[in-house]
Protein backbone atom coordinates (compact mmCIF):
# COMPACT_ATOMS: atom_id res chain seq x y z
CA UNK A 1 0.00 0.00 0.00
CA UNK A 2 2.81 2.37 0.93
CA UNK A 3 4.70 1.68 -2.29
CA UNK A 4 1.66 2.23 -4.54
CA UNK A 5 0.61 5.39 -2.67
CA UNK A 6 4.08 6.87 -3.03
CA UNK A 7 4.24 5.89 -6.71
CA UNK A 8 0.90 7.61 -7.35
CA UNK A 9 2.11 10.79 -5.63
CA UNK A 10 5.36 10.76 -7.63
CA UNK A 11 3.61 10.41 -11.00
CA UNK A 12 0.86 12.92 -10.21
CA UNK A 13 3.43 15.43 -8.94
CA UNK A 14 5.52 14.92 -12.06
CA UNK A 15 2.53 15.46 -14.32
CA UNK A 16 1.54 18.59 -12.39
CA UNK A 17 5.09 20.00 -12.64
CA UNK A 18 5.26 19.22 -16.36
CA UNK A 19 1.87 20.78 -16.99
CA UNK A 20 2.75 23.97 -15.08
CA UNK A 21 6.14 24.26 -16.76
CA UNK A 22 4.62 23.74 -20.23
CA UNK A 23 1.39 25.72 -20.00
CA UNK A 24 1.65 27.84 -16.85
CA UNK A 25 -1.34 28.39 -14.59
CA UNK A 26 -4.35 26.97 -16.44
CA UNK A 27 -7.99 27.31 -15.47
CA UNK A 28 -9.93 24.08 -14.91
CA UNK A 29 -12.52 25.08 -17.53
CA UNK A 30 -9.75 25.24 -20.13
CA UNK A 31 -8.67 21.70 -19.26
CA UNK A 32 -12.27 20.44 -19.40
CA UNK A 33 -12.74 22.06 -22.81
CA UNK A 34 -9.70 20.34 -24.28
CA UNK A 35 -10.73 17.01 -22.75
CA UNK A 36 -14.22 17.45 -24.18
CA UNK A 37 -12.92 18.30 -27.64
CA UNK A 38 -11.17 15.19 -28.97
CA UNK A 39 -9.70 17.14 -31.88
CA UNK A 40 -7.35 18.85 -29.43
CA UNK A 41 -4.94 15.91 -29.76
CA UNK A 42 -4.76 16.27 -33.53
CA UNK A 43 -1.89 18.45 -34.61
CA UNK A 44 -0.43 18.63 -31.11
CA UNK A 45 3.18 19.74 -30.86
CA UNK A 46 5.45 16.66 -30.86
CA UNK A 47 8.10 18.52 -28.83
CA UNK A 48 5.58 18.88 -25.99
CA UNK A 49 4.78 15.16 -26.22
CA UNK A 50 8.48 14.27 -26.14
CA UNK A 51 8.95 16.55 -23.13
CA UNK A 52 6.09 14.75 -21.37
CA UNK A 53 7.74 11.39 -22.06
CA UNK A 54 10.99 12.71 -20.55
CA UNK A 55 9.13 13.76 -17.41
CA UNK A 56 7.50 10.33 -17.16
CA UNK A 57 10.96 8.74 -17.44
CA UNK A 58 12.18 10.94 -14.58
CA UNK A 59 9.15 9.89 -12.53
CA UNK A 60 9.93 6.25 -13.29
CA UNK A 61 13.50 6.73 -12.06
CA UNK A 62 12.18 8.31 -8.85
CA UNK A 63 9.86 5.34 -8.41
CA UNK A 64 12.88 3.03 -8.57
CA UNK A 65 14.46 5.06 -5.76
CA UNK A 66 11.19 4.92 -3.87
CA UNK A 67 11.08 1.16 -4.30
CA UNK A 68 14.58 0.93 -2.82
CA UNK A 69 13.49 2.99 0.18
CA UNK A 70 10.38 0.92 0.78
CA UNK A 71 12.31 -2.32 0.42
CA UNK A 72 13.94 -1.87 3.81
CA UNK A 73 10.74 -0.82 5.57
CA UNK A 74 8.58 -2.94 7.80
CA UNK A 75 5.72 -2.87 5.30
CA UNK A 76 7.81 -4.37 2.54
CA UNK A 77 9.22 -6.89 4.98
CA UNK A 78 5.70 -8.10 5.79
CA UNK A 79 4.87 -8.30 2.05
CA UNK A 80 7.90 -10.54 1.67
CA UNK A 81 6.73 -12.76 4.47
CA UNK A 82 9.25 -11.60 7.06
CA UNK A 83 7.66 -11.75 10.52
CA UNK A 84 10.40 -10.05 12.44
CA UNK A 85 9.71 -6.34 12.41
CA UNK A 86 12.10 -4.36 14.53
CA UNK A 87 11.74 -0.84 15.80
CA UNK A 88 14.04 0.57 13.17
CA UNK A 89 11.92 -0.71 10.32
CA UNK A 90 8.75 0.50 12.07
CA UNK A 91 10.21 4.00 12.38
CA UNK A 92 11.27 3.86 8.74
CA UNK A 93 7.72 2.81 7.89
CA UNK A 94 6.26 5.78 9.78
CA UNK A 95 8.76 8.18 8.23
CA UNK A 96 7.94 7.02 4.70
CA UNK A 97 4.20 7.31 5.33
CA UNK A 98 4.74 10.84 6.65
CA UNK A 99 6.65 11.71 3.46
CA UNK A 100 3.81 10.35 1.29
CA UNK A 101 1.14 12.24 3.27
CA UNK A 102 3.07 15.54 3.20
CA UNK A 103 3.78 15.18 -0.52
CA UNK A 104 0.12 14.35 -1.11
CA UNK A 105 -1.03 17.43 0.81
CA UNK A 106 1.38 19.64 -1.10
CA UNK A 107 0.24 18.11 -4.41
CA UNK A 108 -3.42 18.71 -3.52
CA UNK A 109 -2.80 22.32 -2.53
CA UNK A 110 -0.71 23.03 -5.61
CA UNK A 111 -3.29 21.40 -7.93
CA UNK A 112 -6.14 23.30 -6.27
CA UNK A 113 -4.40 26.62 -6.94
CA UNK A 114 -2.73 25.89 -10.28
CA UNK A 115 -5.97 24.81 -11.93
CA UNK A 116 -8.25 27.29 -10.11
CA UNK A 117 -10.41 24.50 -8.69
CA UNK A 118 -11.79 26.94 -6.16
CA UNK A 119 -13.64 28.63 -9.02
CA UNK A 120 -15.53 25.40 -9.66
CA UNK A 121 -16.46 25.22 -6.00
CA UNK A 122 -17.74 28.80 -6.10
CA UNK A 123 -19.65 28.21 -9.31
CA UNK A 124 -21.39 25.13 -7.93
CA UNK A 125 -22.24 26.82 -4.62
CA UNK A 126 -24.25 29.68 -6.15
CA UNK A 127 -27.92 28.96 -6.78
CA UNK A 128 -29.00 30.07 -10.23
CA UNK A 129 -31.30 33.04 -10.67
CA UNK A 130 -32.03 35.15 -13.73
CA UNK A 131 -31.26 38.25 -11.71
CA UNK A 132 -27.65 37.08 -11.27
CA UNK A 133 -27.24 35.81 -14.84
CA UNK A 134 -24.78 38.45 -16.06
CA UNK A 135 -24.80 37.24 -19.66
CA UNK A 136 -28.60 37.19 -19.82
CA UNK A 137 -28.89 40.73 -18.48
CA UNK A 138 -26.16 42.30 -20.62
CA UNK A 139 -26.00 40.37 -23.89
CA UNK A 140 -26.86 42.39 -27.01
CA UNK A 141 -26.45 41.68 -30.71
CA UNK A 142 -27.87 43.72 -33.61
CA UNK A 143 -30.59 42.31 -35.80
CA UNK A 144 -29.63 41.59 -39.38
CA UNK A 145 -31.74 44.48 -40.68
CA UNK A 146 -30.08 46.94 -38.28
CA UNK A 147 -26.53 46.42 -39.59
CA UNK A 148 -25.63 48.83 -42.38
CA UNK A 149 -22.33 49.07 -44.25
CA UNK A 150 -21.84 52.62 -45.49
CA UNK A 151 -18.64 51.37 -47.09
CA UNK A 152 -17.23 47.87 -46.96
CA UNK A 153 -13.62 47.98 -45.84
CA UNK A 154 -11.35 45.03 -46.48
CA UNK A 155 -9.76 43.61 -43.33
CA UNK A 156 -6.48 41.94 -42.48
CA UNK A 157 -6.67 40.45 -38.98
CA UNK A 158 -3.56 39.00 -37.36
CA UNK A 159 -3.61 36.90 -34.21
CA UNK A 160 -0.26 37.04 -32.46
CA UNK A 161 0.15 33.85 -30.45
CA UNK A 162 0.97 34.37 -26.74
CA UNK A 163 1.96 37.98 -27.33
CA UNK A 164 2.01 40.90 -24.90
CA UNK A 165 3.02 44.54 -25.27
CA UNK A 166 6.08 43.86 -23.10
CA UNK A 167 7.71 40.46 -23.08
CA UNK A 168 10.26 39.42 -20.48
CA UNK A 169 11.82 36.40 -18.76
CA UNK A 170 12.47 38.04 -15.36
CA UNK A 171 11.08 40.89 -13.27
CA UNK A 172 14.25 43.00 -13.48
CA UNK A 173 14.91 42.50 -17.17
CA UNK A 174 15.04 45.61 -19.35
CA UNK A 175 15.73 43.98 -22.73
CA UNK A 176 13.28 45.04 -25.45
CA UNK A 177 12.42 41.99 -27.54
CA UNK A 178 9.92 43.71 -29.85
CA UNK A 179 11.47 47.17 -30.46
CA UNK A 180 10.45 47.27 -34.12
CA UNK A 181 6.77 46.80 -33.31
CA UNK A 182 6.92 49.29 -30.45
CA UNK A 183 8.30 51.83 -32.93
CA UNK A 184 4.99 51.57 -34.83
CA UNK A 185 2.88 52.79 -31.89
CA UNK A 186 3.26 56.51 -32.76
CA UNK A 187 2.39 55.86 -36.40
CA UNK A 188 -0.70 53.70 -35.91
CA UNK A 189 -3.32 53.39 -33.21
CA UNK A 190 -2.50 51.31 -30.13
CA UNK A 191 -4.59 50.68 -27.01
CA UNK A 192 -2.64 50.61 -23.77
CA UNK A 193 -4.87 48.35 -21.65
CA UNK A 194 -6.17 45.33 -23.55
CA UNK A 195 -6.40 42.57 -20.91
CA UNK A 196 -7.78 39.04 -20.87
CA UNK A 197 -10.95 38.13 -18.99
CA UNK A 198 -12.33 34.80 -17.77
CA UNK A 199 -12.17 31.94 -20.31
CA UNK A 200 -10.24 33.98 -22.91
CA UNK A 201 -6.72 33.15 -21.68
CA UNK A 202 -6.06 30.53 -24.36
CA UNK A 203 -6.32 30.73 -28.13
CA UNK A 204 -9.67 29.08 -28.82
CA UNK A 205 -11.20 30.96 -25.88
CA UNK A 206 -9.90 34.30 -27.14
CA UNK A 207 -11.13 33.53 -30.65
CA UNK A 208 -14.60 32.71 -29.31
CA UNK A 209 -14.69 36.15 -27.69
CA UNK A 210 -13.56 37.79 -30.96
CA UNK A 211 -16.29 35.97 -32.90
CA UNK A 212 -19.24 36.15 -30.51
CA UNK A 213 -18.45 38.78 -27.88
CA UNK A 214 -18.79 36.15 -25.13
CA UNK A 215 -16.25 33.89 -23.38
CA UNK A 216 -15.85 30.17 -24.08
CA UNK A 217 -17.88 28.42 -21.38
CA UNK A 218 -18.72 24.76 -20.98
CA UNK A 219 -22.45 24.09 -21.23
CA UNK A 220 -24.23 22.74 -18.16
CA UNK A 221 -27.73 21.42 -17.78
CA UNK A 222 -27.98 20.06 -21.32
CA UNK A 223 -27.56 16.48 -22.43
CA UNK A 224 -24.92 16.87 -25.09
CA UNK A 225 -21.99 19.16 -25.67
CA UNK A 226 -22.39 20.24 -29.29
CA UNK A 227 -19.20 22.31 -29.40
CA UNK A 228 -17.40 21.70 -32.63
CA UNK A 229 -19.85 19.24 -34.20
CA UNK A 230 -21.34 21.62 -36.77
CA UNK A 231 -20.16 24.95 -35.45
CA UNK A 232 -19.46 26.77 -32.24
CA UNK A 233 -22.52 28.09 -30.40
CA UNK A 234 -24.93 27.41 -33.30
CA UNK A 235 -27.67 29.61 -31.79
CA UNK A 236 -25.40 32.59 -31.13
CA UNK A 237 -24.67 35.27 -33.69
CA UNK A 238 -21.08 35.86 -34.82
CA UNK A 239 -19.59 39.01 -36.34
CA UNK A 240 -18.35 36.83 -39.18
CA UNK A 241 -21.90 35.61 -39.82
CA UNK A 242 -22.68 39.25 -40.56
CA UNK A 243 -19.62 39.52 -42.81
CA UNK A 244 -20.72 36.47 -44.81
CA UNK A 245 -24.26 37.86 -45.09
CA UNK A 246 -22.75 41.00 -46.61
CA UNK A 247 -20.79 39.12 -49.29
CA UNK A 248 -17.37 39.14 -47.59
CA UNK A 249 -14.98 36.40 -48.75
CA UNK A 250 -13.09 35.16 -45.67
CA UNK A 251 -9.74 33.33 -45.60
CA UNK A 252 -7.83 31.79 -42.70
CA UNK A 253 -4.05 31.20 -42.75
CA UNK A 254 -2.46 29.07 -40.02
CA UNK A 255 0.69 27.00 -39.71
CA UNK A 256 -0.78 24.13 -37.69
CA UNK A 257 -3.75 21.89 -38.42
CA UNK A 258 -7.12 23.63 -38.16
CA UNK A 259 -8.55 20.61 -36.36
CA UNK A 260 -6.58 21.48 -33.22
CA UNK A 261 -8.99 22.48 -30.40
CA UNK A 262 -11.87 22.72 -32.87
CA UNK A 263 -10.53 25.73 -34.77
CA UNK A 264 -11.91 24.40 -38.06
CA UNK A 265 -15.40 24.22 -36.53
CA UNK A 266 -15.19 27.78 -35.26
CA UNK A 267 -14.10 29.17 -38.62
CA UNK A 268 -17.07 27.62 -40.37
CA UNK A 269 -18.79 30.71 -39.06
CA UNK A 270 -18.17 33.19 -41.84
CA UNK A 271 -17.53 30.42 -44.39
CA UNK A 272 -13.76 30.80 -44.13
CA UNK A 273 -11.57 29.17 -46.74
CA UNK A 274 -8.90 27.49 -44.62
CA UNK A 275 -5.22 27.34 -45.55
CA UNK A 276 -3.59 25.23 -42.82
CA UNK A 277 -0.89 22.59 -42.44
CA UNK A 278 -3.08 19.98 -44.16
CA UNK A 279 -3.74 22.25 -47.14
CA UNK A 280 -0.07 23.17 -47.56
CA UNK A 281 0.97 19.54 -47.22
CA UNK A 282 -1.51 18.41 -49.88
CA UNK A 283 -0.36 21.29 -52.11
CA UNK A 284 3.29 20.21 -51.71
CA UNK A 285 4.24 23.64 -50.35
CA UNK A 286 5.99 22.36 -47.22
CA UNK A 287 9.73 21.82 -47.58
CA UNK A 288 12.85 21.69 -45.43
CA UNK A 289 13.09 25.47 -45.29
CA UNK A 290 9.60 26.26 -43.98
CA UNK A 291 8.70 23.06 -42.09
CA UNK A 292 8.25 23.50 -38.32
CA UNK A 293 7.15 21.18 -35.53
CA UNK A 294 3.54 22.38 -35.82
CA UNK A 295 3.51 22.51 -39.63
CA UNK A 296 5.03 25.61 -41.23
CA UNK A 297 6.85 28.63 -39.82
CA UNK A 298 5.19 32.03 -39.60
CA UNK A 299 7.51 33.62 -42.20
CA UNK A 300 5.92 31.35 -44.81
CA UNK A 301 2.42 32.37 -43.66
CA UNK A 302 3.21 36.08 -43.94
CA UNK A 303 4.37 35.54 -47.51
CA UNK A 304 1.17 33.60 -48.29
CA UNK A 305 -0.94 36.32 -46.68
CA UNK A 306 0.78 39.05 -48.68
CA UNK A 307 0.42 37.17 -51.96
CA UNK A 308 -3.27 36.62 -51.28
CA UNK A 309 -3.73 40.29 -50.55
CA UNK A 310 -2.11 41.23 -53.87
CA UNK A 311 -4.44 38.80 -55.60
CA UNK A 312 -7.64 40.10 -53.97
CA UNK A 313 -7.01 43.84 -53.75
CA UNK A 314 -8.07 44.47 -57.33
CA UNK A 315 -11.39 42.69 -56.88
CA UNK A 316 -14.62 44.47 -56.03
CA UNK A 317 -15.69 41.73 -53.63
CA UNK A 318 -14.87 42.67 -49.98
CA UNK A 319 -12.65 40.25 -48.08
CA UNK A 320 -11.20 39.31 -44.70
CA UNK A 321 -7.72 37.81 -44.46
CA UNK A 322 -7.17 36.22 -41.05
CA UNK A 323 -3.67 35.09 -40.05
CA UNK A 324 -3.15 32.97 -36.94
CA UNK A 325 0.55 32.82 -35.99
CA UNK A 326 2.05 29.91 -34.06
CA UNK A 327 5.84 30.36 -33.64
CA UNK A 328 5.58 32.20 -30.29
CA UNK A 329 3.61 29.36 -28.69
CA UNK A 330 5.60 27.98 -25.74
CA UNK A 331 8.37 26.80 -25.84
CA UNK A 332 8.98 28.98 -28.94
CA UNK A 333 9.86 28.03 -32.51
CA UNK A 334 12.43 29.75 -34.67
CA UNK A 335 14.51 28.70 -37.69
CA UNK A 336 17.98 27.57 -36.60
CA UNK A 337 19.76 30.31 -38.51
CA UNK A 338 17.79 32.98 -36.59
CA UNK A 339 18.47 31.67 -33.09
CA UNK A 340 20.35 33.81 -30.56
CA UNK A 341 19.07 32.96 -27.07
CA UNK A 342 18.18 29.29 -27.46
CA UNK A 343 14.71 29.69 -25.91
CA UNK A 344 11.34 31.36 -26.52
CA UNK A 345 13.00 34.79 -26.81
CA UNK A 346 14.22 33.84 -30.29
CA UNK A 347 10.60 33.46 -31.41
CA UNK A 348 9.72 36.87 -29.90
CA UNK A 349 12.54 38.57 -31.81
CA UNK A 350 11.58 36.71 -34.98
CA UNK A 351 7.91 37.69 -34.57
CA UNK A 352 8.96 41.32 -34.09
CA UNK A 353 10.92 41.21 -37.34
CA UNK A 354 8.29 39.36 -39.39
CA UNK A 355 5.31 41.52 -38.43
CA UNK A 356 7.31 44.73 -38.80
CA UNK A 357 8.46 43.71 -42.29
CA UNK A 358 4.89 42.81 -43.24
CA UNK A 359 3.64 46.20 -42.06
CA UNK A 360 6.36 47.90 -44.08
CA UNK A 361 5.27 46.00 -47.21
CA UNK A 362 1.64 46.97 -46.54
CA UNK A 363 2.50 50.62 -45.87
CA UNK A 364 1.84 51.83 -49.42
CA UNK A 365 -1.49 49.97 -49.56
CA UNK A 366 -2.60 51.45 -46.25
CA UNK A 367 -2.27 54.87 -47.85
CA UNK A 368 -4.11 54.02 -51.08
CA UNK A 369 -6.33 50.95 -50.59
CA UNK A 370 -9.57 50.44 -48.75
CA UNK A 371 -8.01 48.14 -46.14
CA UNK A 372 -7.74 48.14 -42.36
CA UNK A 373 -5.29 45.98 -40.41
CA UNK A 374 -6.12 44.82 -36.88
CA UNK A 375 -3.49 42.96 -34.84
CA UNK A 376 -4.11 41.42 -31.41
CA UNK A 377 -2.28 39.11 -29.05
CA UNK A 378 -4.62 36.26 -28.15
CA UNK A 379 -3.27 35.82 -24.62
CA UNK A 380 -0.10 36.37 -22.60
CA UNK A 381 2.90 33.99 -22.72
CA UNK A 382 2.40 30.52 -21.31
CA UNK A 383 4.68 27.99 -19.69
CA UNK A 384 7.96 28.79 -17.96
CA UNK A 385 7.62 32.58 -18.28
CA UNK A 386 3.86 32.86 -17.72
CA UNK A 387 4.14 34.16 -14.13
CA UNK A 388 6.53 37.01 -14.93
CA UNK A 389 4.31 38.17 -17.80
CA UNK A 390 0.99 37.60 -16.02
CA UNK A 391 0.29 41.28 -15.28
CA UNK A 392 1.03 42.47 -18.80
CA UNK A 393 -1.34 43.73 -21.47
CA UNK A 394 -2.08 42.16 -24.85
CA UNK A 395 -0.34 43.45 -27.95
CA UNK A 396 -2.57 45.36 -30.37
CA UNK A 397 -2.27 47.65 -33.36
CA UNK A 398 -4.83 49.37 -35.61
CA UNK A 399 -3.75 50.58 -39.05
CA UNK A 400 -5.63 51.97 -42.06
CA UNK A 401 -6.92 55.26 -43.37
CA UNK A 402 -10.52 54.08 -42.95
CA UNK A 403 -9.95 52.89 -39.37
CA UNK A 404 -12.22 54.59 -36.79
CA UNK A 405 -10.47 56.56 -34.04
CA UNK A 406 -10.07 55.25 -30.51
CA UNK A 407 -11.36 57.98 -28.14
CA UNK A 408 -8.50 59.52 -26.16
CA UNK A 409 -10.45 59.06 -22.94
CA UNK A 410 -10.55 55.30 -23.58
CA UNK A 411 -6.91 54.67 -24.49
CA UNK A 412 -5.96 53.80 -20.91
CA UNK A 413 -9.27 52.26 -19.78
CA UNK A 414 -9.16 48.44 -19.60
CA UNK A 415 -10.79 46.61 -22.49
CA UNK A 416 -10.99 42.85 -23.07
CA UNK A 417 -11.13 40.28 -25.92
CA UNK A 418 -14.96 40.38 -26.01
CA UNK A 419 -14.65 44.03 -27.08
CA UNK A 420 -12.79 42.92 -30.19
CA UNK A 421 -16.01 41.50 -31.71
CA UNK A 422 -17.80 44.85 -32.28
CA UNK A 423 -14.42 46.48 -33.00
CA UNK A 424 -13.87 44.13 -35.97
CA UNK A 425 -17.35 44.84 -37.29
CA UNK A 426 -16.92 48.61 -37.07
CA UNK A 427 -13.45 48.42 -38.65
CA UNK A 428 -15.16 46.73 -41.60
CA UNK A 429 -17.44 49.77 -41.93
CA UNK A 430 -20.58 48.44 -40.22
CA UNK A 431 -22.92 50.59 -38.18
CA UNK A 432 -25.95 49.66 -36.10
CA UNK A 433 -28.04 51.14 -33.31
CA UNK A 434 -25.25 50.98 -30.67
CA UNK A 435 -21.61 49.95 -30.21
CA UNK A 436 -22.28 46.58 -28.57
CA UNK A 437 -21.96 42.99 -29.69
CA UNK A 438 -22.52 40.18 -27.19
CA UNK A 439 -20.84 41.44 -24.03
CA UNK A 440 -18.33 43.41 -26.07
CA UNK A 441 -18.23 47.18 -26.36
CA UNK A 442 -16.34 48.52 -29.37
CA UNK A 443 -12.89 49.89 -28.58
CA UNK A 444 -13.84 52.78 -30.89
CA UNK A 445 -16.81 53.67 -28.69
CA UNK A 446 -17.00 56.27 -25.94
CA UNK A 447 -18.95 53.72 -23.89
CA UNK A 448 -16.93 51.97 -21.21
CA UNK A 449 -16.04 48.30 -21.50
CA UNK A 450 -17.34 45.91 -18.85
CA UNK A 451 -13.71 45.57 -17.75
CA UNK A 452 -13.88 49.25 -16.78
CA UNK A 453 -17.43 49.19 -15.40
CA UNK A 454 -17.09 46.04 -13.32
CA UNK A 455 -13.37 45.81 -12.64
CA UNK A 456 -11.35 42.77 -13.77
CA UNK A 457 -11.90 40.50 -10.76
CA UNK A 458 -15.61 41.25 -10.47
CA UNK A 459 -16.14 40.72 -14.21
CA UNK A 460 -14.26 37.42 -14.11
CA UNK A 461 -16.49 36.17 -11.28
CA UNK A 462 -19.67 37.16 -13.11
CA UNK A 463 -18.51 35.43 -16.29
CA UNK A 464 -17.57 32.31 -14.30
CA UNK A 465 -21.01 31.64 -12.86
CA UNK A 466 -23.48 29.42 -14.65
CA UNK A 467 -25.69 31.09 -17.24
CA UNK A 468 -28.82 29.30 -18.41
CA UNK A 469 -29.04 31.89 -21.17
CA UNK A 470 -25.55 30.92 -22.42
CA UNK A 471 -26.69 27.29 -22.68
CA UNK A 472 -29.39 28.45 -25.10
CA UNK A 473 -26.60 29.16 -27.61
CA UNK A 474 -26.47 25.40 -28.14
Amino acid sequence: MLFFSGTAVIFLSGLCCWFTRTFGKVHITQILWHIEKAGTIKGFDEIVIIDLIKWLCICSALCVCWFSAVYGSAVFSRLCGRKAVNRTSAKADAFLWACVLLAGLFLGYDTFNTFSLYDLVKMKSIRYSEENDFILNNYQVPKRADVVFEKKNNLVIILMESFGTKLCVSEKEKTAYIPKLQSLYPKYQHHEALVSCHATTYTIGALTAWFFGVPLKLPLGIKKNTYGEDSFLPNARSVFDIMAENAYACYLFMGSTAEFAGTDSLFRRGNFTVYDKNYYSQSNKIDENNRSVWGVYDFFLYDELYEKYLELRENEEPFVLFLQTIDTHFPGYCPKDKEKYGDIRDSWVQADRLLYDFMKKMERFLETDNVNILIFGDHLPMGEFSAVNARGTLFNLFAGRAMPEIPKSKLTQPVNPMDIAPTILQAAGAKWNNDRFGLGVSIFSEEESFSQKEGKENLDEKLLYYSKFYDSFF
